[in-house]
């Protein structure tokens, strides 16, 4: 009988062991608030070198954007009913045609061509309303776009020829691209989130691979940090006039979330990507760095 208490004992004190060796499991979710509005500001840096002929062009451009996401009505799920706003954009430009600065506020139009095509697109842009409903994962259903905004992309030069950019699911990525498992997760779980578009030269794929880094500190918050790595590739479609193949895609980022309060506090990736594009005959080569940024500003 001693004995056998011994290994009783035994067992229960193996099993309390590995109990406490697990990994600590944490449930990533957003969270609403009726009539929250949460202000950001996303800002895109993109870094362009085309090689034609042997010479090589760059081409600079940054755009910011003041949006918000707007808590319209709860739902029973646990998710809510969303607004996303743009109040506010500007875009500047540094290419062999000179530079170029445009503001959606402005209330002047460039004098030039290249002035006029971005002023336009950054007005439309700069006024962007779009609704949808977002649940607690993150997930997007129900997207819909205002007429003021699909009326003002449709009017942009060239705009039919750019694939579904005045679809709804074109625009899910703006919302939110970071859409968690339905289980609790433990310190490098990974998972994947992939986005199709369809473009004018294929079905654009981004595949984003996110990793649980664990809880940090930053500004006296514990925050939830999420690696990500995407990686974007073309199916091209072979109807297309201009032909492109990537060559090469490589990205890293990361994200901070707020588990408490479920909300994104920061996000920042970077991309480069390299590709062959061929139209009219002529053959190049373009590499794309990207980098994009999104805080929550500070009320």
């Amino acid at each position: 009988m001693l004995q056998r208490n011994r290994f009783l004992a035994l067992a229960v004190l193996v099993s309390a062991l590995c109990v406490s060796a697990a990994p600590a499991q944490t449930t990533l979710r957003y969270q609403f608030k009726e009539g929250e509005k949460l202000p950001y500001v996303m800002e895109q840096k993109m870094k362009m070198l085309m090689s034609i002929m042997g010479m090589d062009i760059e081409t600079k451009m940054n755009m910011t954007m003041e949006l918000s996401l707007n808590v319209l009505e709860l739902t029973k799920d646990g998710g809510a009913k969303m607004q996303f706003k743009v109040s506010h954009a500007k875009m500047s430009m540094d290419a062999v045609t000179g530079k170029v600065d445009v503001d959606s506020k402005d209330k002047d139009e460039p004098d030039d061509q290249v002035g006029k095509i971005l002023s336009g697109v950054v007005k439309a842009l700069g006024a962007m309303e779009m609704s949808g409903t977002m649940l607690a994962s993150g997930e997007m259903k129900d997207i819909q776009v205002s007429e003021a905004t699909l009326k003002a992309l449709k009017a942009l030069p060239g705009a039919d020829k750019l694939g579904d950019v005045t679809s709804p699911d074109a625009f899910k990525t703006m919302v939110s691209n970071l859409v968690f498992p339905t289980d609790a997760i433990s310190k490098g779980k990974t998972w994947n989130n992939k986005i199709e578009t369809k473009t004018p030269f294929g079905k654009g794929i981004t595949d984003n691979k996110y990793t649980y880094e664990g809880t940090i500190q930053k500004d006296g918050a514990a925050l939830e940090k999420i690696s990500v790595k995407p990686d974007t590739k073309i199916v091209a479609d072979p109807n297309a006039q201009i032909k492109i193949t990537i060559k090469d895609s490589k990205g890293s980022g990361h994200i901070l979330f707020d588990n408490k309060k479920g909300r994104i506090i920061e996000s920042i990736t970077q991309q480069t990507t390299e590709m062959a594009i061929s139209a009219n005959g002529l053959d190049l080569t373009q590499t794309v760095q990207q980098t994009t940024t999104l805080r929550l500003k500070k009320q």
